[in-house]
């Protein structure tokens, strides 16, 4: 069989940011969320049910900043609504309502602006100065009615978010350092901050004064920073501060109760389980440190203070790991979850999580310094060339050529053997667009004529002309036509935008939901027609009446469902896929909808839900059409799902296979499928990839073993153990009864010459007793291969069966794969050894 061909490129310079803040949304939201705050202000949401999963990211302002995020989620009434309704029943109804909306997420940092986030459209809600300078810290109270405000000023300011507002609510007494940290009490009457001067204050909420005021001591002639406070349910104060001291604070006599030099350097972030029993600290020294209360001199659980032990309460230092190179500059710890996740970030821009319970021995599982989904690398097949976005700046390289194979060399050549080289990739293009935010999508043509790019504000279109001197960039004027959405959408930005395989129509998917067909044949005149518009991501009551009444363009408009809030509010179209006849294209969001709809018709449909609701939930990580217009849909619990966009059904294989019989190597990879390659040289096969390995998946067998192993590089090395050892105990035996025939034809030697002296019937006993024994020694013999094949099977590896599933993880930090042709395939790749050497210099750790 002709062998594959592998750009295996690392030139792209990627650069990712680093990690400010993680806040987990509250326990009260349906569906568990969690925030990462990069130091430019772009805010990745992830989802944390099972695995923590990539969903999509809020662009930042550019050139921005962050310093701190906050959460909140309303779930009862205020005195004032109270007093609006007559009956219980109303109250009831009036606090599911509340219930059942979308989290809210604030963010601030050194722009002395406090923004809250519209999750869908991933643009700005709200807007309130901070009326004290720098943000440095936000915290809301825990009955999610107030927000909480350090600034750079010293003082604390309160503001009311009860009802969807952000409004200015009142100031405390100033202080004359800065707040570098904020915490509430669990009974929201008083909040605890941790300043500049080296104190930890706490405050009355009603008066706005100080209550109380520990003093840390110095190391020196600089005062103790406090980088950190948290407060556990307790109620006693832990604080973490520029010694590298970790503190609990008595909240009574606020003297303290134990102090603990716990790094080598800042303390910059603080954790703390719901139950208030494990507290986890890191900072600039880089190594997470885990602290657990004892009480009698065990563990603490459930109602301590019940057990007769607990008047000897004690913390203790439980636990060390270092998951990080650079300073570590957020912690994040939930316990309402099904898996009790701990997840780290700092500035080696790596999202770091394992389960919290069994720290120190479990492993952490580090997600890519990139979006691992939906990713900042578009291919352009026919033209080799690559394009990365990052903020918003676009690069573009070429790809190099490597010196054509004979037949004959090609079948002598090993697998991962190099090719010579006769032309380098190049660096073609570097381009700056002049936004206000970082870009939120970007796409080249096939060709690698056209390239377009969206912000929040709209999509744009640009034509790339390609010389031996290099490539010239013109924006193409006119793009998008003004009616690619409708008047009354109030916003224009694209998340996702595909071009056809002819490069004569655009697909665009916009923030509002909208996946609008574009008609860009006449570009070069500056001639745009919106062709159609489908709705069927839009499926709230309001949106439908809407779409139903627009008449300026074809517009298909959805069927209209009874979703929540919660899951509306959240709803952002995050991949599209459009087929190579161009027939149609295809879209899912984060709500897990999937539509598949017509490019030249009205034809859509909505898939039916990938698992039952009141299973897990499930959506799809990727989009990707193979041969016959078939939709692969990879998911979130590394299913396969296939869609036959003709028959409108899913495929004979996906029904058998999808979710129930996948490889559970596979199945409980931590790491998602980002994206699907097809080959042209192989129409029944599929190539997903994710950050650490590449999968070759056949849609004409089944799975095979659930047990199988997969890994093609690891099968091969078993296979090759197996053998030699199955080899040597072969020989060894053989040896064995060489010498076992030896001894039998001396014994039978000796046997025929002592025969002249014994009677017949002696004589006859002992050659049959010979006779036995030489029959016993030919029996001994195996079926040797049927105990390589046996062990094999013990091992994982079927031979009776195909091997489907055939994964390689030779390559890591995975960004993209696809094919540019019949067995050629590129792969790009960012090796962490390459981002570090970016990063600033880490803390210096003496070595022995």
């Amino acid at each position: 069989s002709e062998g594959m061909q592998v750009h295996r490129c690392r030139f792209t310079d990627f650069v990712p940011q680093a990690i400010n803040a993680i806040e987990y949304a509250p326990a009260t939201v349906r569906r568990p969320y969690v925030a990462v705050g990069r130091a430019n202000g772009d805010i990745e949401i992830w989802s944390a049910k099972g695995n923590l999963v990539y969903e999509k990211t809020i662009p930042g302002v550019v050139n921005g900043s962050l310093e701190t995020l906050a959460w909140a989620h309303q779930t009862k009434l205020t005195k004032d609504d109270l007093e609006l309704f007559d009956t219980e029943k109303e109250r009831e109804k009036a606090t599911r309502r509340l219930t059942e909306r979308a989290p809210r997420l604030f963010s601030a940092g050194l722009n002395a602006v406090i923004v809250e986030w519209d999750l869908a459209k991933l643009v700005p809600k709200a807007a309130v100065d901070s009326y004290g300078g720098a943000v440095w810290c936000m915290s809301t109270n825990h009955a999610q009615t107030q927000l909480a405000v350090g600034t750079e000023d010293g003082h604390i300011r309160l503001f009311d978010i009860t009802d969807d507002k952000l409004v200015y609510q009142r100031c405390f007494d100033k202080i004359k350092a800065r707040i570098l940290s904020v915490a509430w009490s669990h009974d929201d009457q008083t909040i605890v901050t941790g300043s500049a001067d080296g104190a930890v204050r706490v405050w009355n909420t009603d008066t706005g004064r100080m209550a109380a005021r520990m003093t840390l001591p110095r190391e020196g002639r600089d005062p103790t920073l406090v980088w950190a406070v948290t407060v556990l349910p307790s109620g006693t104060i832990v604080s973490g501060d520029s010694r590298g001291h970790v503190i609990f604070w008595d909240h009574v006599m606020h003297v303290v109760q134990q102090d603990f030099r716990a790094l080598g350097a800042d303390v910059l972030c603080l954790g703390a389980d719901a139950d208030g029993h494990t507290v986890f600290a890191s900072g600039v020294d880089p190594k997470v440190t885990q602290f657990k209360l004892f009480a009698g001199g065990k563990p603490a659980s459930g109602d301590t203070k019940k057990k007769a032990g607990f008047r000897n309460k004690k913390w203790q230092l439980a636990g060390i790991r270092r998951y990080h190179t650079h300073d570590v500059r957020a912690i994040a710890v939930s316990s309402h979850l099904d898996r009790d996740l701990l997840i780290t970030g700092g500035v080696d821009t790596q999202v770091t999580s394992c389960e919290s319970r069994p720290f120190p021995n479990e492993n952490p599982y580090r997600q890519p310094c990139f979006p691992p989904l939906n990713g900042v690398v578009s291919v352009a097949t026919e033209g080799k060339l690559i394009l990365q976005r990052q903020a918003n700046v676009l690069k573009l390289w070429s790809l190099g050529k490597a010196e054509p194979i004979s037949q004959v060399l090609n079948g002598q050549m090993e697998s991962g053997q190099g090719l010579q080289v006769y032309e380098r990739q190049r660096d073609l293009l570097q381009m700056e667009l002049k936004t206000k935010t970082n870009l939120l999508c970007s796409t080249i043509s096939s060709s690698g004529r056209l390239v377009a790019a969206s912000d929040v504000e709209g999509p744009k279109l640009f034509s790339l002309v390609h010389s031996e001197s290099g490539v010239q960039v013109r924006r193409v004027r006119g793009f998008p036509p003004e009616n690619f959405v409708p008047e009354y959408s109030e916003s224009r930005g694209a998340t996702q935008m595909r071009f056809t395989s002819d490069e004569a129509k655009i697909a665009i998917a916009t923030v509002d939901g909208f996946v609008s067909i574009v008609d860009i044949s006449e570009w070069q005149q500056g001639v745009f027609t919106t062709v159609r518009r489908h709705c069927q991501h839009r499926n709230t009551k309001d949106e439908v009446e809407a779409d139903a009444g627009c008449s300026d363009v074809l517009t298909h408009p959805g069927e209209a469902k009874n979703i929540v809030a919660a899951v509306a509010d959240m709803r952002t179209i995050t991949s599209m896929a459009v087929s190579s006849s161009g027939k149609f294209v295809a879209t899912s969001d984060s709500a897990g909808y999937v539509a598949v709809v017509g490019i030249d018709n009205k034809g859509a449909t909505v898939l039916p839900p990938l698992a039952p609701r009141k299973q897990q939930q499930e959506w799809p990580t990727s989009l990707e059409f193979v041969t016959g217009d078939q939709l692969v849909l990879p998911t979130n619990l590394n299913h396969v799902f296939v869609w036959d966009a003709v028959k409108r059904s899913f495929t004979k294989w996906s029904r058998a296979f999808g979710a129930t019989n996948i490889p559970r190597t596979y199945s409980r990879m931590m790491s998602c499928v980002a994206g699907v390659a097809v080959n042209p040289a192989e129409p029944d096969c599929i190539y997903t990839f994710a950050t650490n390995h590449i999968t070759r998946i056949d849609l004409t067998l089944a799975p095979g073993s659930q047990s199988a192993v997969l890994n093609i590089h690891k099968r091969k090395q078993i296979e090759q153990d197996i053998i030699a050892k199955v080899v040597e105990e072969k020989e060894r035996e053989t040896s064995e009864r060489l010498s076992e025939q030896s001894q039998y034809k001396r014994k039978r030697k000796q046997s025929v010459s002592e025969s002249a002296r014994m009677d017949v019937d002696d004589a006859a006993s002992d050659v049959a007793s010979v006779v036995s024994e030489a029959a016993s020694v030919r029996s001994q013999g195996k079926d040797w291969e049927g105990t390589i094949v046996a062990r094999l099977r013990e091992a994982g590896i079927n031979v009776a069966e195909p091997h489907n599933f055939r994964m390689t993880e030779r390559y890591q930090n995975l960004m993209h794969a696809s094919f540019v042709d019949a067995n050629t395939m590129v792969v790009l790749e960012r090796p962490w050894i390459d981002v570090a050497s970016a990063l600033p210099a880490a803390f210096h750790r003496h070595k022995f």
